[in-house]
């Protein structure tokens, strides 16, 4: 164990095993996996929802804002801006604790185009106008979204925050009633709804305000992007 710190909403654990730096919240006595780092290769995703939710990218025209609802470690924010030299990224925490033990533990860093803000998804979508791109939505208290973040107003307000080629991708647990229910009210909000499943519990909601492109486009421009 590398440190242990105890937050106004989180019970946050920090540990290292071989070249893994691993955060982790407990709630109940159970061990949620928020963040996992591969100390060896900065631009490695260990955990397979993480590399599920970038399928996401091949969706937009043109990548130039993505708003991440949700922290961790901090792992998808690092990958996007290393693989993304041209993106703004703002990243939205609730946890100032989970922000602090990022910046200290996990190497994330601000700059110019990079931003981490301290405060609640919804509420700060309510007072930011700013539209994005790509919308990677990762809340977790314990093993399930707040409940805020689970209705059709949240996901209309999402809706009204994307671009009209804009892509948002939810995480979202599977094999739960919840799960369903999820799906069902996304669909209601967005004119197309895919999954990709990580195989490991959770499974990715891709989501767009206008019908999604092909199959075939998404593919060459996914080919393009790893390029």
């Amino acid at each position: 164990q590398v440190t242990h710190i105890e937050t106004e909403y989180n019970d946050i654990f920090v540990t290292k095993r071989r070249d893994e730096l691993t955060m982790s919240f407990q709630l109940k006595g159970f061990d949620y996996t928020e963040s996992v780092t591969n100390l060896r290769e900065i631009d490695d995703l260990p955990v397979a929802y993480t590399r599920a939710m970038t399928t996401a990218l091949a969706y937009p025209n043109e990548i130039e804002k993505i708003l991440m609802i949700g922290l961790g470690g901090g792992s998808i924010s690092t990958y996007l801006g290393r693989a993304m030299p041209e993106a703004t990224i703002d990243t939205v925490e609730i946890d100032p604790g989970v922000i602090a033990a990022a910046k200290k533990y996990f190497a994330i860093r601000e700059n110019a185009r990079v931003k981490y803000f301290a405060g609640d998804g919804r509420v700060w979508l309510n007072r930011n106008k700013r539209t994005y791109d790509v919308i990677l939505v990762d809340a977790f208290h314990g093993g399930f979204v707040p409940f805020h973040l689970l209705t059709q107003e949240f996901y209309a307000l999402i809706k009204q925050r994307l671009e009209p080629s804009g892509v948002a991708a939810f995480n979202v647990h599977d094999g739960t009633k919840l799960y369903a229910s999820t799906v069902r009210t996304l669909g209601t909000v967005f004119s197309s709804v895919q999954l990709v499943p990580s195989g490991e519990g959770e499974t990715i909601a891709v989501v767009t305000p206008q019908p999604a492109p092909s199959d075939e486009i998404l593919a060459s421009r996914a080919a393009a992007l790893q390029q």
